[in-house]
């Protein structure tokens, strides 16, 4: 096989690749970001061609963003799902086996025939199933049908409709757009589960433990979408290190630029509060479940108003825990 930059994620326990070459593999391909209800589909039904057939459930998917690499919007040096994020999730929507391709200028250009003869045939593929808008290979030259003629007759190609909810398509964008516009709650109808962000915490200025309401900075490596500055009622979950919850917490995060007290062109911050904690986080991971937004960021004029307005804060993200 021609050498592609490839790598593999068994992201449920160990199967040999000789085994998958030789059982056949059914092959939902795509980016797949924010594995929203719509992505979901196109695995689900991925997974069930799999056990119709014998086969293998498999993803194959791209690192980083095309558009990105392609230059066709800056929004997509961010992802709703970064890879571990998008292995996990696929994981529980019963994929066996990830195909992770570095997406750079050169694989950019591949031609929709090599792509199909140099890497999908070779890997013993018999199904794929892909979404409505598919395209592959130079300039998006290659769609669904593509796949069945240079896989020679012998690749299955499911094509899957769109979702629809509440009368408009399901997709990454809409999102993206709810988000920057602090709807955490349609983006949570969206995406099927809770925006999250994972990341560690590290040292602030201490600030808000003088104030009365002590709060974890968190600092992430990897390159989420932030949403709409402002105040959140958020579920903290504190990690283990192999990345399961040890705790939960209410709470509320503040995301923005704190023009109380820093000047106007700072670094975006994330500062979450935690209800009924009192302990050491430092160098912990922290995941952050968005549930609603709050109110907009903004400068106070004194001390004594933005305590005041963080206890109120507190106090309606409690009244909404309590009745959720």
């Amino acid at each position: 096989m021609e050498r592609f930059d490839l790598s593999i994620a068994n992201v449920t326990g160990d199967l040999p690749e000789g085994a998958r070459k030789e059982q056949g593999i059914s092959l939902a391909i795509g980016f797949f970001d924010g594995v929203h209800l719509g992505h979901q589909e196109v695995v689900r039904q991925a997974v069930a061609l799999a056990r119709e057939q014998g086969l293998v459930p498999a993803v194959m998917t791209f690192d980083p963003h095309p558009r990105a690499v392609l230059g066709q919007g800056s929004e997509y040096q961010t992802v709703l799902t970064p890879l571990s994020d998008k292995l996990s999730l696929l994981s529980e929507l019963g994929v066996e086996a990830a195909y992770i391709i570095k997406f750079d200028r050169a694989f950019s250009e591949v031609t929709a025939e090599r792509f199909v003869q140099t890497l999908i045939n070779p890997l013993g593929v018999k199904a794929t199933t892909v979404g409505f808008d598919f395209a592959f290979g130079y300039r998006g030259e290659g769609k669904a049908e593509t796949l069945s003629l240079y896989g020679n007759g012998e690749i299955q190609v499911q094509v899957v409709s769109p979702v629809f909810l509440e009368g408009d398509k399901v997709s990454s964008t809409r999102i993206r757009d709810r988000l920057a516009e602090g709807e955490c709650q349609e983006a949570t109808h969206l995406l099927g589960r809770p925006y999250v962000i994972k990341g560690e915490v590290v040292h602030g200025d201490a600030r808000g433990r003088l104030l009365g309401f002590p709060t974890a900075n968190l600092s992430s490596e990897q390159s989420y979408v932030i949403p709409r500055s402002g105040v959140y009622a958020i579920h903290i979950d504190v990690l283990s290190e192999s990345g399961d919850c040890e705790n939960r917490y209410n709470g509320v995060l503040n995301v923005g630029y704190r023009p109380t007290f820093d000047a106007p062109g700072g670094a975006l911050k994330l500062e979450a509060h935690l209800f009924d904690f009192d302990g050491d986080l430092y160098g912990r991971q922290l995941a952050l479940t968005f549930r609603s937004f709050l109110r907009a960021e903004k400068k106070f004029e004194s001390i004594d108003q933005l305590v005041a307005q963080i206890s109120s804060d507190s106090a309606r993200a409690r009244d909404l825990f309590s009745v959720s």
